[in-house]
């Protein structure tokens, strides 16, 4: 059968190439030539992972926010804080102490050579670098006061609006929930008034996390040697426990770590100064350490991971803000057990007692550098009646250390009947063999307290002496150190060692003095002064010891001692 041609279909045929070959010369030029367009403005959504639901399990519309907020940082100024309140986050960020100075940038010499040596380029040697500035509690990249409904703790954008002397931040989230923030300042210039409201805006019930936290961005040892710089670290005070969070790298193998019990109070802070929060609702949520929303941040977050708001429902958190020094008398006025915060560990009563002391002191003859020196003097003074016993039981111990090795020689290799003629050698003598450990026992718990006084006394920052610029710093000449190994080992060759003493104990108390020049080296340089000064004096004890006794046998026993007298 025949098939008839119609007479449109070449004309159809060419209408179709032509308008082939206009669309491939278009692809072709836009491909080409054509500039890449401009892209389209972000608009600003906080994702949410954990979808709120329903009272009755059903998933709720995601509602997405309608306010585009444009960039703002305002102002948060008092007579000791200087801060900005930014809409990324509706929080408090770069808030620095103008009254207060930054830390020094500290560089020992023997670092700074062994840089040089290496093919570093250094520069000069400046033992405390640059004018350090003013003292910055948060930084550009963290936040005081977040808050949100999402578990990665993720910050949306916030309105700002002028509130009398304070300000509103208002934030809308994924999920249906509006999130409000005011501050303002109080007749403390250290102190703040604010407060976090979660109001559900949206049609249905809200179930699902609400937050509130604290993160920056730290670097600096890991481990127990944070306590013994400044580098800064979140901490909390949960359950009448002081935590701090020693480890990041804890937080990047293992996530967040969780407390159990009541949060008292929370925040951010160095060994020196501190941004706290204290929540006047208790046992809202729950603690817990964890990175924040900042690349290389963490954090200190309360969380309510299970909070229900219907239609049109509100929560509200209270919060007082204190951003200043650890200082231990303010810190205690403003209760809370905030004094806690400076933590002086178990021996806390008496570390107390002894920065009582130490305040008192300084408030005399106006220095930190001679207070600790005076101090010294005082606490070896009210000590020297139990450091000359212990001493003078040395001393005896080493006396009689010629007939303890005839004892051995008799006896061979019976060690219980040349340890019981040992002790009856001691009786008769009038020796105990413990008399010299008790004293030292006794006197540990005061020398520990005074310790810890000495390395979290905010007063000791930026403390001049002599040629130190800052006590609470370590010594970057190495003077101090160096004189504490030079004394502990010259004391250590005037104490006598046990008779009992195995030789291979004894080389390693020889070696006890270099040790602690090493920690002497990284410690504060207020801690190195007080060492110097307490090993120096002890040295002086044991020489007037042992000038008492050089003109008598103290192993006579008792009436040989009165004769003497």
């Amino acid at each position: 059968m025949a098939i008839k041609k119609r007479s449109g279909d070449g004309q159809e045929q060419r209408t179709i190439l032509a308008m082939f070959v206009v669309f491939a010369i278009y692809a072709g030029w836009t491909y080409f030539f054509a500039p890449e367009p401009a892209p389209a403005p972000e608009v600003p959504v906080e994702v949410v992972p954990d979808t709120p639901t329903t009272a009755g399990g059903a998933s709720t519309p995601v509602i997405e926010p309608v306010e585009v907020v444009p960039a703002r940082d305002v102002p948060m100024t008092t007579a000791e804080l200087a801060g900005t309140v930014s809409s990324h986050g509706g929080s408090l960020r770069q808030t620095t102490l103008p009254n207060h100075a930054a830390p020094y940038d500290v560089t020992p010499w023997w670092m700074w050579l062994y840089d040089k040596v290496t093919g570093e380029d250094v520069g000069e040697w400046s033992a405390y670098g640059e004018d350090p500035g003013i003292e910055n509690v948060v930084r550009e990249e963290g936040m005081l006061l977040g808050a949100g409904a999402s578990l990665d703790f993720a910050e949306s954008e916030y309105s700002l609006q002028a509130d009398g002397e304070g300000w509103v931040a208002t934030s809308r989230t994924a999920s249906g929930l509006t999130v409000r923030k005011t501050w303002q300042p109080t007749e403390d210039p250290n102190v703040l008034k604010t407060s976090v409201e979660f109001v559900n805006s949206s049609g249905v019930q809200y179930v699902g996390p609400l937050w509130v936290g604290s993160w920056d961005r730290f670097t600096g040892g890991d481990g127990m040697m944070a306590r013994y710089t400044n580098f800064g670290r979140p901490f909390a005070y949960v359950d009448g426990d002081y935590e701090q969070l020693e480890s990041l790298e804890d937080i990047d193998e293992d996530g967040p770590d969780h407390l159990e019990g009541e949060t008292g109070w929370f925040g951010l802070g160095d060994r020196y100064f501190l941004a706290v929060l204290v929540p006047n609702q208790q046992n809202w949520g729950t603690f817990r350490f964890a990175k924040g929303e900042a690349e290389g941040s963490y954090g200190a977050f309360v969380v309510k991971e299970a909070a229900a708001l219907a239609p049109g429902a509100s929560e509200r958190i209270d919060f007082d803000v204190y951003i200043g020094p650890r200082d231990l008398d303010t810190l205690d006025e403003l209760g809370h057990d905030l004094d806690l915060a400076v933590d002086f560990g178990f021996f806390g009563f008496f570390a107390k007692i002894l920065l009582f002391v130490l305040h008192l002191v300084q408030s005399v003859v106006g220095s930190w550098g001679w207070s600790i020196i005076l101090l010294t003097l005082m606490m070896k003074a009210a000590f020297w009646p139990l450091t000359k016993k212990s001493f003078e039981s040395g001393q005896k111990m080493k006396n009689l250390q010629p007939e303890i090795d005839a004892l051995k020689k008799k006896y061979g290799d019976d060690a219980q009947a040349a340890g019981q003629a040992q002790m009856k050698l001691f009786q008769e003598k009038g020796v105990n063999p413990m008399s010299g450990c008790f004293p030292m026992l006794l006197q540990m718990p005061v020398w520990i307290s005074l310790y810890s006084a000495l390395l979290y006394s905010a007063d000791l920052y930026h403390a001049e002496f002599l040629y130190l610029d800052d006590l609470s710093v370590m010594d970057p000449y190495a003077v101090l150190p160096l004189f504490v190994g030079m004394m502990m080992f010259f004391q250590q060759r005037l104490t006598p060692m046990s008779p009992n003493m195995d030789p291979a104990q004894q080389r390693m108390m020889r070696l006890m003095p270099f040790m602690f020049v090493v920690i002497y080296f990284i410690f504060p340089a207020g801690l190195a002064l007080y060492a110097t000064v307490n090993t120096s004096l002890s040295i002086l004890q044991m020489w007037l010891v042992r000038r008492k006794y050089s003109n008598q046998d103290p192993t006579a026993g008792p009436k040989a001692a009165v004769a003497a007298k």
